[in-house]
Parts: C-alpha cells; structure tokens; sequence
C-alpha cells in the first residue's frame, strides 16, 4: 500500500509542470510579492468589452424566453429546447475559435457570459462550463492535432455535449490511482477500454468524451534523448501503465450508463456512472502523446477552475437583491430587520465578500487573458476563496430569511409570497465546493507551492540522504543560502502607489508576506518531511496566503472601481475585507474585540448596503421576478 502511494504521488509531481513565467502568488508565499505582475487591476480591452456586452444582451433574451430555472428544478431536467436554441446562439461554442466555428471568446467574456447565466439558473451555466472547460475541446485545442480539430470542434460547438471521464468509484481527487485500461490491441489499429467512471457531468446527453485511462507502454529514448512512452500490443512486456488521453464516441458499442446519479444539490444536472466493456477506440483518437493523460487533465482542470468562479460568483448576486429587499421589508420588534445590528454587521460582511468574489473572479480571468504570468496557483487559490465565500454569502442570506430561507419556493408560491429559492441556492453552491478540485485537495496545493524553493534547496538534506562529511558539507552550503534569506524576509520594501490607501493595504500584504514566509521556513525546520501530514498547519499557512492574496486584489479593484467608474465607496468593501482578513490571520484570542472593536465601522457599511450605495455589485446578474413582497393574505 506504502509504495503504491508512493507511486501516485511520483506519477503526480513527475505530470507537475515547472513554473516558467512569474507567479505573483507563488511569489507572496515566498515572501516576495511583485504588485507590478497584477498593478493596474488588470482591465478588459474596450473591444473585447463591446463583444461581450452585445453578446451579453442576446443571452438574456434568450434566457427570458427559453430557460425557466423553477421547472428545471421541478423535473431535474433541462428540456431539448433549451439545448437547440442554445447551440443556435453559439453558447456551447463560446471558446472555440471562429475558424472551427465557434465564437472564439476570451477567458473574460466567457466567465462574464457564464456569470449571467448562472445568476438566472446556475444549472445551466455548470451545463455550459463542464462542455466548454473540461470537456473535450479545450484537450483538443491545447494538445490535439489539426484532424482532430477539424473533425470534433464544430460538432461539439454546433451540436454534440461533451464531457470529461476522469474520477473512478475508487479514485477521486488522487487522479493517479485509476484503474480503467485501454490495451492497444493486436493489429494496433484500436485500444480495447474496459473500466468504470464516475460522476461525469454532461455524460447522459453527450455525444463525445474525453476519457482518462492507463495504457501498457514501454519506457525509451527519442532522437533527443528524452523518455517516451510507446504502446505495446496486449499489453505484453510493458514497463507501466501510463495515463494517457482518449476521444470516445459515446455511441460506441460497451459503453453503458450505468445510473443518472443524483444529489443533494443541482437537479438539472446529467451526470453519470459510466461502464466500459471491450470498447474499441481508434488509435488516431489519443489526444497527443501517450502517458501524459495526467498532465493534460491537471492543465485543463485549470481551466475549469477559472470557470468556477463566474458561476458561483452569479449564485451570489442572484441572491443579493432579493436580500437586501427583505431586510428593509420585513419588520421585527417594530423596525426593519436591516437595522438590527447583528443583521447590520452580517450584510456588511455578505457585501464586502461579494467585492471580494468579484474582484478574484475578473482578476483570475484577465490574468489568464493575458498570458504573461503564471496562474495555476491563482486559478486553485481564487476558485477556493469563490466555492467558499459563496457558500458562507448564501447560508448568511438563508439565515436572514429565517423559516423562509428553510422553505421552498413552491410552497412560498402558494401564499402568494415572494418565490426566492434560498434553500436550493444553498444547496447547490455546496456543490462547487468539491468541483474541479474538491476545497480540502487544493490547499495542500497552495501550501506545496509556497515551500517548493525550501524542497529544492533542502530536500536532499532533510530527508536524510547525506552523512558524515558529506553533510556536514550540505549543511554549510543550505546555510550559505539560508542566512541571507532569512535576513531578507525581515527587510520591508516600500510599496509604490499613488493612492493613499493602496500603500496602506498593500504595506500590510508586503509585512505579512514576509511573515507567511518565516512561518513556512519554521514548519519545515520543525516537520522536516512529515510537514506532508501536518495537514491542520499546512491549511493554516494556505488560508493565511489566500487572505493576504484577496485584500491584495480587493485593494487593486477598489482602486480600479474608483478611477474606471468613479466608485469612492467600493472602498468601504475593501476595507472591510481588509479589517475580516486582519482579524483572521490574527487569530482571535479570548477577550480580543469583545469590548473595543470595529462594529460601528462595520455597521456603516452595512446601514449603506441596505440604503442601495452598493447597488452596482448585481452587474453582470439577470434579476427574476419573483412576486411581490408581502405576507399571506388570509379568507
């Protein structure tokens, strides 16, 4: 069991790409932040704009006339409807180039459309992203050939759902351990599958997949000298079974839909458990070399998560209007709701959360946009904050609701009450949280980044692998290179801006990253390599990094939000943001904030949210009737 896990996590580090362009997260976990890599926010080009809010406005007519949220949740089930005028306005064709007919969007317009759809029905927008994402044409257009792309990206931008097959009934977020097998046959012409997949989102109603599978292969040399995989027929005298890529028609003769899973959350969803017995795949069908499956699926999952954020980000400013509407309806104790201030206070944090949400979602995408840094860290770091503030904003508007939060909207109907859905909100963003790398999986994540200059230094060392004079050696040579490290994260470097309160937030950021980094080079003294299982201080670390990363990019959106829209009170949200985030990498002691604290502060923002000063946070939602606000009206 030791060396099969040890294998896994071999075969996951080996499918790890070397960062090769900056990273400014990457860099704050070290200790050294460069704002420049993110400074100005990054701004959407004005003719990208226009593309996007000509097309925006297409979408929401469609929407109107043809997706209605509550029979979707009724049926569990999106009717054909929305399916053929949906392909008819190009939105399952979003990413792919015009060429191949698509629309050939940016990342930005993409999430903005996705944002909008998913304020109107998140079901739909999950749809659109699981096709477009992780689906099969962003493999093909990274990594397949010219055939492949002009056979399969028109269909699956025109007519054909795709899906993504990678988790198994035993394999979850440890893609390394699959079992399913594709064995190049005799004549070498196809590779027989046989296997089972699970949870695969869009699999009932697709046409084509991309699957994931190992493939017996022998290990050589190309004419440069670099190891390759090549296929052995039968499986016979193969080295491994190496993970590689695969099209597959779900027409295919053995593949069978095992179960039309269902969940707690998200009804409209097709997702399915899949078998496959002795399928034939042809050999032109891998998607580029053989053994690297896994490095194109952790690349795409970046995609995907990226892709998270606009979805989640709609839930929430569906939810925000309605919100605020009933807390300056509803009275209690003879005063709106809105102005006790435990309510106050909570719709304060809802609102600078909701900044904040905004803020990592079109940072994430611009940066992916522009290809000049590194985003993998930020796409896993931004999807986590995203899934979890979303979760935190809809419970809190739940809670404001009281028993109408509990209630369905259905049966809210039936009084002749206001239909919002807070339950089936809340449990849907739930499950956002486990998609395109389940919350618990991708901090670790964060955490490998922010130690990886102390693993290449120090591996070595700390594992043990030197002794007598030889380490004595080493030891000399990592002090040689630890000391003025150290030292470094001790000097603080003035932070450029010419906004008052940008220097203010981000000095903070310059100061804590510096700590962060100590506090890494600690745990790895102390933990040495079992700093791998120390999972409650790797989390610790991680938060503490994705804190200081967000009121990083809520500060440089604030700014953005003043100078492009004349916004002066986005910096009431990121302030707030700022005091929450301080308070968390803190750490709350047992009288700290009892008697003074920043509740008037706070209250201030959330007295403005109910009075409309934040009105602009819904941009980019659909607003829904939902009947009036009143009380039910008795015979």
């Amino acid at each position: 069991m030791a060396k099969t896990f040890l294998k896994d996590i071999q075969e996951i580090e080996a499918a790890r790409e070397t960062m090769t362009q900056p990273s400014f997260t990457t860099g704050l976990f070290a200790g050294r932040p460069q704002f420049d890599l993110i400074m100005p926010f990054p701004e959407q080009s004005s003719q990208d704009k226009q593309i996007g809010d000509e097309y925006c406005k297409k979408v929401e007519a469609f929407l109107r006339a043809y997706v209605d949220p509550d029979e979707i949740e009724r049926s569990a089930k999106i009717p054909e409807r929305v399916f053929k005028y949906a392909f008819e306005l190009g939105l399952f064709g979003m990413k792919i180039p015009k060429r191949y007919g698509g629309l050939g969007f940016s990342q930005t317009n993409y999430n903005r459309v996705l944002a909008l759809v998913s304020s109107w029905c998140n079901i739909f927008g999950l749809t659109l992203s699981a096709h477009q994402s992780i689906g099969v044409s962003m493999p093909i257009l990274l990594f397949g050939n010219e055939k492949q792309k002009q056979t399969y990206l028109p269909r699956v931008a025109q007519k054909d759902i795709s899906a993504f097959a990678l988790t198994e009934p035993s394999v979850g977020s440890d893609p390394a351990s699959m079992v399913a097998q594709a064995v190049l046959n005799k004549e070498k012409t196809h590779y027989i599958v046989d296997g089972q997949k699970l949870w695969c989102t869009n699999a009932p109603i697709a046409g084509v997949i991309l699957l994931m599978a190992r493939v017996p292969a022998k290990k050589e040399k190309d004419e440069n000298g670099k190891t390759i995989w090549t296929p052995v027929s039968e499986g016979n005298n193969a080295d491994d079974n190496v993970i590689t890529s695969f099209i597959v028609e779900m027409g295919t003769p053995g593949i069978k839909i095992l179960q039309r899973c269902q969940f707690e959350g998200g009804r409209g969803i097709e997702n399915a458990w899949i078998g496959f017995t002795n399928v034939r795949i042809p050999v032109e069908n891998v998607i580029g070399r053989i053994g690297k499956g896994l490095k194109y699926a952790l690349t795409i999952l970046n995609t995907g998560r990226v892709s998270i954020n606009p979805i989640v980000l709609g839930m929430t400013k569906q939810a925000w209007q309605p919100t605020l509407d009933w807390l300056n309806f509803r009275i209690t104790f003879n005063k709106p709701l809105g102005k006790h201030e435990t309510q106050t206070i909570r719709i304060a944090h809802m609102a600078s959360n909701l900044f904040a949400m905004d803020a990592a979602t079109w940072l994430a995408s611009q940066m992916a946009d522009n290809k000049t840094t590194d985003i993998r860290v930020e796409a896993a770091l931004t999807k986590v904050f995203c899934s979890e503030a979303a979760i935190q904003f809809l419970e809190d508007s739940q809670i404001l609701f009281g028993g109408r939060g509990y209630e369905t909207a259905d049966s809210k109907r039936v009084r002749g009450e206001m239909a919002f859905p807070s339950e089936q909100l809340v449990r849907d963003a739930k499950l956002y949280r486990i998609g395109e790398g389940a919350t618990d999986v991708l901090t670790p994540f964060f955490s490998r980044e922010a130690w990886d200059p102390h693993l290449r230094e120090g591996k070595d060392f700390i594992a043990g692998k030197f002794k007598g004079i030889a380490k004595v050696h080493e030891a000399l040579r990592l002090g040689n290179f630890y000391i003025p490290w150290y030292l470094n994260q001790w000097i603080i470097k003035n932070v450029e801006g010419d906004h008052p309160r940008v220097r203010k937030h981000l000095r903070y950021v310059e100061r804590k990253s510096r700590h962060l980094a100590r506090k890494v080079f600690y745990a790895m003294l102390w933990y040495g390599k079992k700093l791998y299982d120390r999972q409650a201080v790797v989390d610790r670390l991680a938060k503490t990094g994705i804190d200081l990363v967000m009121i990083t990019a809520t500060t440089l959106y604030a700014q953005h939000c003043e100078q492009k829209h004349n916004r002066i009170e986005a910096w009431d949200l990121a302030d707030q943001f700022l005091r929450d985030a301080k308070k968390r990498i803190k750490g709350r002691g047992s009288m700290d904030g009892t008697i003074i604290n920043d509740d008037r502060k706070t209250c201030t923002v959330g007295r403005k949210a109910l009075k409309g000063y934040y009105h602009w946070l819904r941009e980019g939602s659909l607003p829904r009737d939902y009947g009036p606000l009143r009380y039910p009206e008795y015979p």
